[in-house]
């Protein structure tokens, strides 16, 4: 049974993986702030795709840990840190918008719904990233993250605007993400391509493969949008 949107008056939405297809492209870069080995490039790259839903400084931590298998020396933290920054500006900045993005934001508006968007990303880059591809003005609310995870991410967000949790829809595409709902007490879309993200978990809409395929089934809208679009 499909969701009913009129009792939604807040939709938040992660941002890698749902509104912007990045996911891979923030992976290379997080290897590329790693190391020059190809060999441990591709592992952390592997490494990077399963970490979902988590802060960017748990995933450097768990890269290092697992991946480079030794402790960070003095201050190697911090510039790794903004190496990933920098590199993943750019990856986000390029890669392409979700199919059905703008279509799916352009409908909500169009019926009242508050528009969040809610990323692990710090708030100052986020925001950038998100004027690059052009969908500030598709947003009502722009939240960030730190070294945090996503569930304090969400709590903070409902607490800054007293939202209401149930009033409130989450679309993400990890299992952090959907941890972080029911935390909340929030209802939750998932958004996965095909990966199986959320094949043992239960409890939630969905999946969908992108937000197209959402905007199709419960917004009724008549064009499947493009990528990008």
């Amino acid at each position: 049974m499909l969701m009913d949107i009129s009792k939604i008056k807040i939709c938040i939405f992660d941002v890698n993986g749902v509104l912007i297809e990045s996911n891979l492209a923030n992976a290379q870069a997080m290897g590329e702030a790693f190391t020059d080995d190809p060999a441990l490039r591709d592992q952390i790259v592997e490494q990077y795709l399963k970490l979902t839903g988590i802060d960017r400084g748990s995933k450097i931590r768990i890269i290092q840990e697992q991946v480079m298998k030794r402790p960070f020396k003095e201050k190697e933290f911090e510039q790794r840190w903004e190496r990933v920054k920098e590199l993943v500006h750019v990856s986000m900045s390029k890669a392409p918008l979700i199919k059905g993005c703008k279509e799916v934001l352009t409908q909500l508006g169009k019926r009242k719904i508050t528009r969040v968007a809610l990323s692990n990303t710090p708030r100052a880059e986020l925001e950038k990233i998100l004027s690059a591809q052009g969908l500030e003005s598709y947003l009502d609310f722009i939240r960030g993250g730190g070294d945090w995870p996503k569930t304090e991410s969400l709590g903070r967000l409902l607490r800054e605007f007293q939202f209401e949790p149930n009033k409130c829809l989450f679309m993400g595409d990890g299992k952090g993400d959907l941890a972080a709902a029911r935390s909340a007490g929030v209802a939750f879309v998932g958004i996965d391509p095909g990966t199986g993200e959320f094949d043992d978990e239960e409890g939630f809409e969905g999946p969908y493969k992108n937000l197209s395929e959402w905007g199709r089934q419960v917004l009724g809208m008549r064009s499947g949008g493009k990528r990008g679009g």
